[in-house]
């Protein structure tokens, strides 16, 4: 029985070897088939620098030129591998600053898989080192300040802007870039605030042209507060103060001196009368509802009106936290009349004229537009009831018939025992009056 099972296992056996022979090798044609081995290209994969401090001990900073900081890995492997590799997870690229060559400014670079399937003879990166510029590192300190962008909710306006931070800043960097610094900001947005804000912003760069730095610049540069601290995340704290507008806030001028004997003072006019004021809530309780200018109005000697324009940020500058309201100019027109005792003026609305004789198919324009000086002279002790409309006034209008300017006397008619002090007259502006264009509308036939 022995016998009959070796025979059976030895006859034959070269044929029996070429057999196995023969499977094995359709095994690994077929094997090949299904899981071939090619090469594979995985994309971006990024470059993870290590060791900086090699070049930071050595106060110097590097730039990465633009294109070299992702690579491309070329792996030969079978599609079994392949396909468990990801450019994002399976890769790890490093450039160590140590082996930085000096001459030709690169630094090569090392690649791992995570894959232990694939070893560094399977792989091939492009490029093959990381291509860096290298230079000095400097500091140097720039003002900063807040801009503000804007407008605030109806009824208050910006009070004021400060950098919690200093109003000055230190930027370490390479120095290209801290050569081209032109302007350090803190930009702040305003729109509909009627509160305080106090809060982070973005610190702004611009070079010496007006264009902001890139993120990627930014990203070269340490920013520190005057005390050498770095400032977190280019971010700066800035307290705004929002300040509500007052209006209608009255303004009243003193005079000082004496007028020339035989005259006095009826009047003190300004304008404007009131105006608008910007300021903290202290602030105006401190000024109140009437404003007094801090500029000296001297009428010593005067016998005739007194006019004095002044600026009137000057009478605000002794209050803290107040100003103009924003895009009003801050002149004031003071007048100061100054009439024969027994005498007064008057202010007759212009409005209040009666036009004689005035020409058909004419526009007119009068100078002043509004009122007319009326100066009165009388030793009645009702002089100083007298009204405008205790006067009545007329011009005759014949003579404008053609269009230009006319200056014509107006006929004044006062009060009993009241004479005119001196004559008044009116510039009258004649144009041809616009005529209205006729239509002619299609009738219903």
């Amino acid at each position: 029985m022995k016998h009959k099972l070796t025979y059976k296992l030895t006859h034959n056996l070269g044929l029996k070897l070429i057999s196995v022979l023969i499977a094995c090798l359709i095994w690994l044609i077929v094997a090949d088939s299904n899981d071939p081995e090619d090469t594979q290209l995985y994309r971006g994969i990024p470059v993870t620098i290590v060791n900086q401090d090699t070049i930071t001990n050595a106060n110097k900073t590097f730039t990465v030129v633009d294109g070299t900081d992702r690579i491309n890995v070329y792996v030969t492997a079978r599609r079994s591998v392949r396909s468990r590799l990801s450019s994002s997870s399976s890769f790890t690229v490093r450039a160590d600053m140590e082996n930085y060559n000096e001459a030709i400014g690169s630094v090569p670079l090392e690649v791992y898989c995570s894959d232990p399937a694939v070893t560094s003879e399977d792989m091939r990166i492009q490029p093959a080192s990381l291509k860096i510029n290298m230079e000095d590192k400097i500091e140097e300190s720039f003002g900063i300040v807040a801009t503000v962008t804007g407008k605030t909710a109806r009824g208050y306006e910006l009070g004021r802007a400060v950098l919690l931070t200093g109003d000055t800043i230190r930027v370490a960097g390479p120095q290209s870039l801290i050569r081209i610094i032109g302007k350090v900001t803190v930009p702040v947005d305003v729109s509909s605030k009627s509160d305080d804000i106090t809060q982070t912003y973005a610190i702004r760069i611009e070079d010496k042209n007006g264009a902001a730095f890139t993120e990627g610049q930014m990203a070269q540069l340490e920013l520190k507060n005057a005390d050498g601290v770095l400032i977190q995340d280019n971010r700066a704290e800035v307290a705004v103060e929002i300040w509500q507008v007052y209006s209608d806030i009255a303004l009243e001028a003193l005079v000082t001196g004496q007028p020339k004997e035989g005259y006095k003072v009826t009047e003190i006019a300004l304008s404007p009368r009131t105006v608008n004021l910007t300021a903290t809530d202290k602030a105006i309780q401190e000024i109140g509802r009437k404003l007094t200018l801090a500029d000296t109005f001297d009428i010593s000697g005067a016998s005739e009106n007194k006019e004095f324009v002044v600026d009137l940020n000057d009478t605000l500058q002794q209050y803290g936290d107040v100003r103009l309201e924003a895009d009003v100019s801050s002149a004031v027109t003071v007048t100061v009349r100054v009439d024969v005792v027994g005498s007064r003026t008057i202010d007759l609305p212009v409005s209040e004229l009666v036009l004689e004789n005035a020409p058909a198919g004419k526009n007119f324009i009068f100078s002043p537009t509004d009122k007319l000086s009326v100066n009165i002279r009388s030793t009645d002790e009702r002089l100083g009831k007298i009204s405008y409309e205790d006067i009545q006034a007329k011009i005759d209008m014949s003579k404008c018939t053609d269009n230009g300017s006319y200056t014509l006397p107006v006929d004044i008619v006062l009060p009993a025992d009241c004479e005119l002090g001196s004559k008044v007259s009116i510039v009258v502006n004649v144009d041809d009056e616009e005529q209205e264009a006729e239509v002619e509308l299609p009738t219903e036939e």
